[in-house]
Formats: C-alpha cells, structure tokens, sequence
C-alpha cells in the first residue's frame, strides 16, 4: 500500500548557508565589541602564547584571573582581534595598540586586567603543569618500556597491548612483556597509537603552559614586547589563510557598522 501524502513531515527550519555567514558575522562583531568595552574598564593588556592548550587547564588560570576582579580572556581569530585593537594608527581604538596586531599570530589571545604587571608575569612564568602529549605533537625524550611483568594493568587489556604493537602474553592472569618496546624516540611525532600508549603508561611528556608575549599599559601607552624563542610564532593561523577574502569582507562590514 503506498505511503500516504498526508504523513508527510515538512522541516520549516532554515539552515542556509546565508544564515550561518551572518551569524558568523554576528560572533565577530560580538568579539569585537566586547575587546573594546574591556578596553575601557582595564589598565593592561597582555598578549598571551599557550602552549599545549587544554580547556580544564585554561579555566585553572581563569579561576585564578575571575573576571570579578576585573580579568578578562579572550581567545578567537588573530584577524577579529587585531580589527577591535586597530592595525594602523588611523584606525586603533586606544593610542599605541595598533602596535601590537602584528605580533597577534600563532596560538594566542589577549587578557585584560586591572592587576599589575608583576602580579601577572611572575603568575605566567612560574606556571606549568604537566599533562599528556597528544596525537601530533614532538616529543623530546624516549620512551622505552621493559620486558617483564606489566604491574597495574588489569588480564582483559591484553589484546589491546597486543593491538597497540606490544609483545605481550598472559602468566598466570598477569600480562607479561615479552622484549623491550620503545613507544617514541626523540623528535617524534607522536601517531594515535604512541599517544595513547603513552597515557595508558602514565608517561606526560606535554607541558601546559601560558607565557606573556607583549604588555601594553594604558597609562604611559607604553608597549613592552618580550623575546620567547618561539619558532612557532611565525606560523599564522591555518583558518585565518584558508578564509583570508571572507574574513576582509566581515572586516569590511564590521568596519562599516562602527562608522554608523
């Protein structure tokens, strides 16, 4: 018996492509207005690198910074946040802060405070937690695992050991090791496997942490830069070059939205 044209379901939601573009505008415009509006009630802001970023490591630093205090964080795309700052001197929303749009590329975001400079430099450098690497990341040590007895792992996660590329065999319902494996060399990139054989050992070999790479004081407009070494800091954002012509059309209409 055919279906019935009356059960019919209709979808009266929109989803288009348009709608999404305009809310993604909405979110820029919102980053942008929000920057400056924190502008205006902080004395110092800093331009922050994250390294190994994770979220429950992040909100650590957010709870010691609370916004109740007047503490700010703001992380999105390099090009929205160096278009609330301003690029050139024409068009910069406070004086000197176009200074610092060039030295926003790479994994960093901005923090607004009214805590003074010492109290956020020696917060940062003295910050460092210890967490496992993941997928895509170089290690700097090797990870060599012994043959023998495997302590702490429980007879069924043998198959996964062996599936993992371990030589392994059961003894008496303990998992034994049958020759030495070496997880990850020096200057590996680390793979799926070698990532979550290293959690599975309890070997962190990722440090999470957050170091200042610029300071601008409202006060004296004084920008103060400081050298990290950093090789990544030259590497700009994929989804900033991937987007390049739509982000300057948003710029352009966000731009033209501040001028009305």
């Amino acid at each position: 018996m055919p279906k019935s044209k009356r059960s019919q379901r209709i979808t009266i939601s929109k989803s288009s492509k348009k709608l999404k573009t305009n809310r993604g505008l909405e979110l820029k415009q919102e980053l942008v207005k929000k920057i400056r509006s924190r502008l205006d009630q902080c004395s110092n802001l800093f331009v922050i690198r994250l390294y190994n970023e994770r979220t429950e490591k992040l909100q650590i630093v957010r709870q010691h910074f609370p916004p109740s205090e007047s503490s700010y964080f703001f992380f999105g795309k390099n090009r929205v946040m160096q278009l609330a700052l301003g690029r050139t001197p024409a068009t910069e929303y406070l004086p000197s802060l176009s200074k610092i749009s060039p030295y926003l590329v790479g994994k960093v975001g901005l923090m607004l405070t009214n805590r003074s400079p010492q109290q956020v430099l020696e917060y940062f450098n003295q910050l460092e937690i210890e967490d496992y690497a993941r997928s895509g990341n170089h290690v700097k040590q090797t990870v060599i695992i012994d043959e023998g007895s495997l302590d702490g792992f429980q007879h069924t996660m043998e198959p996964l050991l062996r599936s993992l590329g371990l030589m392994t065999t059961l003894k008496k319902g303990i998992i034994h090791l049958l020759k030495p494996f070496t997880i990850c060399s020096k200057g590996d990139i680390l793979t799926p496997e070698q990532a979550k054989l290293l959690k599975l050992f309890q070997r962190p070999l990722a440090q999470f942490k957050i170091k200042v790479k610029l300071h601008w004081n409202k006060q004296n407009e004084q920008v103060q830069v400081f050298d990290l070494h950093d090789e990544d800091d030259e590497q700009h954002d994929d989804n900033d070059d991937d987007d390049q012509q739509a982000e300057e059309n948003d710029e352009d209409m966000i731009e033209q939205n501040d001028e009305n």
